[in-house]
């Protein structure tokens, strides 16, 4: 049985400036830079296979998931050839190309419902019309970025576009992807293009507030010889940074061993080199599009399919923190992007580097896929909990090999009236069982009443990978076994109920945890803001008589929830049934399959439940029929 023991001692008040202190810590603002995903689309690069790739049901259900997270838990979706989507029709009498924007419209009118944001890659070839005029590419691309950014802008309003990225060609310099054959002249022609593209593109409605940063080079920036387009774009930018196209330079630096700190090394090094041989870059902010324990998405990796992952990928935004707040090269980190959204495939549904588990229910008629949460979705709602300022990366050593880092993080105006710590044991250890017993003070202020709650991932019981292996890793798995699978997919919650006096001392004793662990402790003063009613309740089916339920969060109302309830009636007038009882739900979605003869056509709603048992109101209530 695990352990956990909480004691508590008296608090002092927090001061209101830049940086804010309790008792001996220091607290940073705290930008929530690692809030990316990528992935790239299967099938054949041109309009027919992307639109092919990005409608299928299993692309839409997908993204509906990643989408249902807690707020602000990933902000942005990086696609390549995302721009593919856009069809070419002909040339006007001008030479101008002319374009249908149809698919592209109707899939960024699902990113925005959902709440992500896109990173828009200058990076496609629709009707080959970059290869077959390569003497016109300087007004074909400014041309065709500005078509591009003022039809949105038609659509969507400046303040929207103001949330999405744009990014120069991803690794110009690898031949996989320079499809349009660059030279080294006619790169930074194209780079310069969508410079001015983006500069000119609203006209009269353009301010400075709204001025579109362009990112690039998306290098891997391996040897001058190798990759000559990326560093000759640098070489450039030194000689003359007023003339610089690029805004913030992004890099590709992944991990050699699975380590985040293989992650972290190879970003110093590289921005090392780059501010040695180009040093008035060191003005420019930089960011990691692809940071990533080790290249290769596809390549099925043990570590990839339980809690593993998850740590490395906390432990990647810990020691970036750390790293940006001791002021080196990684002093003006902007972002890190995890390329992990890609659609994993038979027979690697957990091992491969993704998010979510991929079942292709090829048996069924008509096929149709079942997706499973992974410990490092987990993880990415964890972190989403964090507040606006965090103290200093600290390490607290188990024993002579094992250490546990901690990361606080408070919020509230003033005095802190929120705070979420990370607890993080050694990333890729086990699973193995370690005694440890440490006492850990928090020195937290938290005004007036106060509840806490704890979270955890742990090998095996939050682990679906695990109870899939212990039933034969089935390629269809029933009914059964995906229940089984989703009661481990979401963090284990403690409960060890309100906390009605000030405290700040935490006894973690952890020799019944299995490594690697996660723990999320939050503790909430009942001044914080009350839940707010759950928005933009929706149900989609996923094969009959089952359905996938999401919903959205509002800002600044769920840091304090325990869980979601999912209520259900079959008719008006019949009663309400609480169809997620005895469920765990920190997120905003619930998969619903009833089972035997029970129907899923009806009414739904949901409401939330704070760390003090209080209710929010309910969501509006939907009514879905299968068809």
């Amino acid at each position: 049985m695990w352990r956990l023991l909480l004691l508590l001692l008296p608090l002092t008040e927090l001061p209101s400036h830049a940086h804010y202190t309790s008792s001996d810590v220091v607290y940073h603002p705290l930008p929530h830079f690692w809030t990316g995903v990528g992935f790239c689309p299967a099938g054949d690069i041109n309009y027919n296979g992307i639109s092919a790739a990005l409608e299928a049901p299993s692309m839409q259900l997908h993204l509906r998931l990643i989408g249902a997270l807690p707020i602000g838990a990933i902000t942005h979706i990086r696609i390549h050839w995302l721009l593919e989507l856009v069809q070419f029709l002909e040339y006007s009498t001008e030479g101008v190309p002319q374009y249908d924007y149809e698919k592209f419209d109707r899939f960024v009118d699902l990113l925005q419902e959902l709440h992500l944001s896109p990173v828009l890659e200058f990076m496609a070839n629709p009707g080959d019309v970059f290869t077959a005029n390569p003497e016109r590419n300087w007004f074909l691309w400014e041309n065709f970025v500005k078509s591009i950014i003022n039809h949105q802008l038609a659509r969507h309003g400046a303040t929207r576009l103001s949330s999405w990225r744009y990014e120069t060609w991803n690794e110009p310099d690898l031949l996989n992807y320079n499809r349009i054959n660059f030279t080294s002249a006619s790169y930074l022609e194209y780079v310069q293009a969508v410079r001015r593209g983006l500069s000119k593109a609203g006209g009269r409605r353009k301010s400075k507030q709204l001025y579109r940063a362009l990112r690039g080079p998306a290098g891997l920036f391996k040897s001058e010889q190798r990759h000559p387009l990326c560093w000759e774009l640098l070489e450039v930018c030194n000689q003359q940074l007023a003339k610089c196209p690029i805004d913030i330079l992004s890099y590709h630096r992944k991990g050699l061993d699975g380590s985040a700190q293989e992650i972290l090394n190879g970003s110093l090094a590289l921005l090392t080199k780059i501010y040695h041989d180009y040093p008035q870059l060191q003005q420019l902010p930089v960011a990691n599009d692809e940071a990533d324990p080790v290249a290769g998405w596809d390549t099925p990796r043990d570590f990839q399919s339980d809690v593993r992952y998850a740590a490395t990928l906390i432990a990647t935004v810990m020691q970036h923190w750390q790293a940006k707040l001791e002021g080196g090269v990684l002093a003006k980190l902007e972002s890190l992007s995890h390329d992990n959204a890609f659609l994993s495939y038979h027979p690697y549904e957990f091992s491969q580097r993704t998010l979510l588990a991929h079942f292709r229910m090829n048996e069924t008629s008509p096929p149709h896929s079942q997706f499973v949460q992974k410990p490092v979705y987990a993880a990415l709602g964890m972190l989403a909990k964090l507040g606006t300022r965090a103290a200093n990366l600290e390490v607290v050593n188990m024993d002579s090999k094992h250490s546990v880092q901690v990361l606080r993080s408070i919020s509230g105006n003033g005095a802190a009236q929120y705070m979420a710590t990370i607890f993080l044991s050694p990333e890729q250890a086990g699973p193995q069982l370690t005694a440890y017993h440490h006492k850990y003070t928090l020195n937290m202020s938290i005004a007036n009443e106060s509840a806490f709650i704890t979270e955890l991932l742990v090998p095996h019981s939050t682990d679906p990978a695990h109870v899939w292996q212990q039933a034969g890793s089935p390629a269809y798995p029933n009914a059964t076994l995906r229940e089984a699978m989703r009661r481990a997919q979401t963090p284990r919650l403690y409960e060890t109920g309100p906390i009605w006096q000030y405290n700040s001392e935490l006894v973690v004793n952890s020799a019944h945890l299995p490594l690697p662990w996660l723990m999320l402790l939050r503790v909430c003063s009942a001044a914080w803001p009350k839940l707010k009613r759950p928005q933009q309740l929706e149900i989609v089916e996923v094969t009959k008589s089952e359905v996938f339920i999401r919903w959205s969060e509002q800002a600044r109302s769920t840091q304090c929830l325990k869980s979601y309830e999912v209520w259900f009636r079959e008719r008006a007038g019949s009663d309400w049934l609480h169809i997620s009882q005895g469920w765990h739900l920190p997120y905003p979605s619930f998969q619903y399959a009833p089972g035997g003869n029970n129907s899923v056509n009806g009414f739904y709603k949901v409401r939330g439940v704070d760390v003090f048992d209080e209710r929010s109101a309910f969501s509006q209530i939907v009514e879905y029929l299968e068809l």
